[in-house]
């Protein structure tokens, strides 16, 4: 939602939306508004777009201006476009909250940078972290607060397109415009979804609970089974967030992924159906998409196309570099749809 701002705030807004504009940037509340003039690289480097991203701090007020503030990340062109999932960066001031609401869509948080916020996703505070991963499910309550003393930067991740596309997107409003208390233990759903839980008190024809994979736990996990995984020609090493529950894809439309590329490697040519989109855990390096290489550091996103073949290289002889991924391979095979090919 949002809300008209007035005197010389527009001049301010009207700025900030021009960089938007240049950087393949949209805030949540210029839907329909203006058109994208940056780019045609389906890149987003981080040293361009954090003094934007600060800048937004200051400029868009919340709630005066907007409920969230939330800045999407548009790929420019038919080709680029995304059309099941949607990635953008959510910030939040020292002292700001976003009421708690929930949606169709299924939203997940990959943490960028600050500490100090938490979400409260039915009734457990999960307090987030750089490269934590919280998953929102579908129709699950959410709502967000900033009780550190830094702002708080993640990547926004939903399949909102999908949902729209199919007419189904609803969204609710907790009572009293207010963030859900919290009314269950921490790491209640962590436990509930775990191997060992109460009898039936999950099935996997129930709603999804939200989880939270902790960074912390995640890299342990990686440093485990590094060594013990061979290279995929095409893909580095490649792991996914597996469903708690089902033990499937992350979530039934999307996949969460960590790729990890070895010192100074390079993947073969390969191509796929289905979107992906990149975010720079760590490392630097670059990658060929179609007839364009794209050079990554840390902390950048960047966009991979439909059917477009493509590549990665470590650009470090003696560091590996990370990349976190998001995929909408899951609709892709509950289609029958996804296909993938080699050179």
């Amino acid at each position: 939602m949002s809300r008209p701002a007035t005197g010389p705030r527009v001049g301010q807004l009207d700025e900030l939306h021009e960089k938007y504009s240049r950087h393949n940037l949209r805030g949540m509340w210029q839907r329909g508004e203006g058109s994208i003039t940056g780019s045609s690289s389906p890149i987003w480097r981080w040293a361009e777009i954090l003094p934007i991203l600060k800048e937004s701090l200051e400029v868009v007020r919340l709630p005066e201006d907007t409920d969230q503030r939330v800045i999407g990340l548009v790929s420019p062109g038919k080709d680029g476009a995304n059309r099941a999932l949607s990635m953008a960066f959510q910030l939040l001031n020292p002292g700001e909250t976003v009421r708690s609401h929930r949606h169709t869509p299924t939203q997940m948080r990959f943490i960028v940078k600050g500490r100090g916020a938490y979400t409260t996703s039915e009734g457990e505070q999960m307090f987030m972290e750089p490269g934590d991963l919280l998953v929102q499910t579908n129709w699950s309550w959410h709502g967000s607060a900033n009780s550190g003393d830094e702002p708080v930067l993640w990547l926004d991740i939903q399949d909102r397109s999908l949902v729209n596309y199919l007419g189904a997107f609803l969204r609710e409003i907790w009572p009293e415009d207010a963030v859900q208390p919290t009314t269950r233990p921490e790491e209640y759903h962590r436990r509930l979804t775990g191997g060992f839980r109460p009898l039936k008190s999950v099935s996997p024809d129930d709603l999804l609970p939200p989880f939270q994979y902790k960074w912390g736990d995640t890299l342990r996990a990686l440093e485990d089974l590094l060594d013990s995984q061979e290279e995929d020609p095409y893909d580095g090493v490649l792991f996914e967030y597996s469903n708690p529950i089902t033990g499937g894809h992350t979530v039934p439309t999307m996949s969460a992924q960590i790729q990890v590329l070895r010192p100074g490697q390079t993947t073969r040519l390969h191509r796929h159906t289905g979107a992906t989109m990149h975010h720079v855990v760590e490392g630097q390096g670059s990658s060929t998409v179609g007839e364009e290489e794209l050079t990554w550091r840390e902390r950048d996103c960047f966009f991979i196309p439909a059917l477009q073949w493509h590549r990665h290289q470590n650009g470090s002889k003696d560091k590996r570099a990370m990349l976190f991924s998001i995929s909408d391979r899951p609709i892709l095979e509950a289609l029958g749809l996804y296909r993938e090919e080699g050179k």
